[in-house]
């Protein structure tokens, strides 16, 4: 009798143990499909987060534009080319596309819509065939301009590939490497001119302004400079007998200098602001004929545009 107890009591203990090593191993598989499917979606989670990153990056190139007029591109009120001129963005300027236009407008032998832009604190309409889609700052054909500079360092531009001239109120610094940090070499005094040896690929922004950093010649010394504090808009005098420079947008005004025929002068940029609305760099003479505020080596004044080779998008 106590045998026959005895192995109904070891059986029970035997299908008790089957019955909990089934149970854990139910759990067991419960808790590595929990583990696969958690897995998979942390994949899933990465993998938007990289489209999320990607797609961030390819809006972020897609809504920038470099101004390629070399005289500089009027931003106007509308998007027509008679509207109202908010300001001239300078050559290789970096700007914001708020908007793309999609009816296209002809002006000269040219055909692009206006894009609505941002330049700095500045809004308006610029002629889309003087943009280039993306932040990539390339060189133009300045570099053998015909320029004159006071500038009393001496600066070799044989194999130089674009010339600039600083334009930041106290001067621009040199510096060692392409960083604000890096060592300073020398402070660049305004309107001086330098030689553009090359374009970084990485465009960066420093306070507000977007660019690139560039490697340049002044003098004997060579380093970086930020590309949003020079100015590369560039118009040739086509007058035979040479352009007068005067004092203000007339020809009734003081003869500053004549400017030689041939020679190539820089387009004064200067944003209109709330003490000055505005516009002092394109002057309208009220009989149709436009002035522009420019820079010949140590002369500043108005020239007339109807002497100056100057493209359709200015």
């Amino acid at each position: 009798m106590k045998l026959k107890h005895l192995s109904i009591l070891a059986l029970t203990l035997m299908l008790l143990s089957n019955c909990g090593g089934k149970s854990d191993k139910k759990e067991s598989e419960k808790s590595a499909e929990k583990s696969e499917k958690s897995e998979k979606s942390e994949e899933k989670s990465e993998e938007k987060s990289e489209k999320s990153e990607e797609k961030s990056e390819e809006k972020s190139k897609d809504d920038k534009a470099v101004v390629t007029a070399k005289n500089g591109l009027s931003l106007r009120e509308d998007s027509n080319p008679k509207s109202k001129l908010v300001t001239l963005l300078p050559l290789n300027a970096v700007v914001e596309v708020i908007e793309k236009g999609t009816e296209e407008v002809a002006i000269k032998s040219k055909k692009a819509p206006f894009h609505k832009v941002k330049y700095g604190k500045y809004e308006g309409f610029a002629f889309g065939a003087y943009l280039k889609m993306g932040r990539k700052i390339e060189a133009t054909d300045n570099k053998d301009a015909k320029t004159e500079t006071d500038n009393t360092e001496r600066t070799s531009f044989a194999d130089v590939i674009q010339k600039g001239l600083i334009v930041a109120k106290s001067g621009l610094t040199l510096r060692e490497e392409p960083n604000t940090k890096s060592k300073s070499l020398v402070v660049i005094p305004r309107n001086q001119e330098v030689g553009v040896l090359e374009f970084l690929e990485e465009s960066v922004e420093i306070g507000g302004t977007h660019g690139s950093w560039c490697k340049v010649r002044y003098g004997k010394k060579e380093g970086y400079l930020f590309s949003g504090y020079i100015n590369f808009s560039m118009a040739r005098v086509s007058a035979k007998s040479g352009l007068k420079l005067r004092q203000e947008p007339s020809k009734d005004s003081k003869q500053i200098t004549v400017i030689p025929s041939g020679a190539d002068v820089y387009m004064i940029v200067t944003p209109t602001s709330d003490e000055n609305p505005e516009n002092s760099d394109v002057i309208d003479d009220g009989s149709g004929h436009l002035w522009y505020k420019v820079r010949y080596g140590k002369y500043e004044g108005y020239a007339y545009g109807e002497f100056l080779e100057i493209e359709a998008g200015c």
